[in-house]
């Protein structure tokens, strides 16, 4: 067995052959992380290794490792996968190791993962992650403390807020912020799926959390079809976009999301951090501001009835409460929306 590192971006036929492996292993869906980011379409955010092994030309296992560059204090791993006649040989557990020791030797906190394999847990266990309640998250904390005390610490110091555009330099830094249990139900209700607290629902992703966003301001959004979006190119408009709130020591906080349907209203939401609620009516309105650029008709937001507190934070910014036309799924429930408009 020989080891092996590849640092993003890799050529086209590394990549290639790193993916037909893991569609191998994992299936056809879609991958947390897209292809264009091996190729390096995220560089100047994100260091992104793979770490491999081969017996002499075949491929037998891999680990992916993402490093955001301005949080080098977190990583995410992903692609733990080995060759179906290689196991039982201790391979993940190698790169895992590896991967760790990478990270630790460069002054990395916590770095995350997910699954819902119990062999593939009983693994990260023994190499110090540990689960993040009510989620198929783990995090292994380099200093050894547990995840809840952890990340309590991390949002504990009061910092000014700067609210800036979303980009892919959230990939890793949103895995704490949404695994943090949330007093509102609903985090999110733009997001294709809508983002819930773990207070309220099991969080079953850690690297696709990005994805979720990525869907909602991607060209072709799941909320349209291919006619929809043609006629809004034809109009110039953007079809979302997304903001973040951050200290000024670079902590991602709060995310909100704003997108125009094809009648014109421009939907918002978003969250925050309940240490930094101050900077929420900010990070909504950089929301509601993008929405009014592009003369949206109305601006809208649907909201559960049960978070009282982020009705009275919408209210607080010009928003009247509507009807309560539909619902919100939350695990085996379903909890009554209002429609609110500006």
């Amino acid at each position: 067995m020989h080891s092996h590192r590849y640092e993003t971006p890799i050529g086209e036929p590394l990549a290639k052959e790193l993916f037909a492996f893991w569609e191998q292993i994992f299936g056809p869906e879609d991958p947390d992380i897209p292809i264009g980011v091996f190729l390096g379409e995220e560089a100047d955010h994100n260091r992104h290794v793979v770490l491999a092994e081969r017996d002499t030309d075949v491929l037998t296992g891999t680990c992916g490792m993402m490093t955001p560059r301005a949080n080098p204090e977190f990583a995410g791993i992903g692609e733990v996968a080995t060759r179906s006649d290689y196991r039982g040989q201790g391979i993940a557990g190698r790169l895992c190791r590896q991967a760790l020791e990478e990270f630790a030797s460069n002054g990395g906190e916590a770095v995350f993962l997910g699954t819902e394999n119990p062999h593939a847990a009983r693994i990260y266990h023994r190499l110090g992650w540990r689960r993040i309640a009510n989620s198929t998250d783990y995090v292994n904390v380099t200093t050894g403390e547990s995840p809840e005390e952890y990340l309590a610490d991390y949002f504990r110091t009061p910092s000014p807020v700067n609210i800036v555009t979303g980009d892919a330099s959230l990939r890793v830094p949103m895995i704490p912020l949404l695994l943090t249990p949330h007093d509102w139900q609903i985090l999110d209700g733009n997001l294709p799926t809508p983002m819930i607290s773990t207070r309220y629902a099991e969080q079953n992703s850690c690297m696709g959390l990005c994805r979720k966003y990525y869907y909602l301001i991607s060209p072709l959004s799941p909320r349209e079809g291919g006619r929809e979006r043609a006629q809004r190119d034809r109009r110039g408009m953007p079809a979302a976009e997304w903001f973040a709130a951050k200290t000024s020591d670079g902590r991602l906080l709060g995310i909100s999301t704003a997108w125009i349907d094809t009648d014109g209203v421009c939907h918002v939401d978003g969250f925050i951090h309940a240490r930094f609620m101050d900077s929420y009516e900010a990070l909504i309105n950089a929301a509601i501001g993008w929405g009014t650029q592009q003369e949206s008709v109305r601006i809208a937001t649907r909201v559960s009835v049960e978070d009282e507190e982020k009705q009275s934070k919408f209210e607080a910014v010009g928003f009247r409460v509507g009807p309560a036309d539909s619902a919100f799924t939350i695990g085996d429930r379903e909890v009554k929306a209002i429609t609110m408009s500006l």
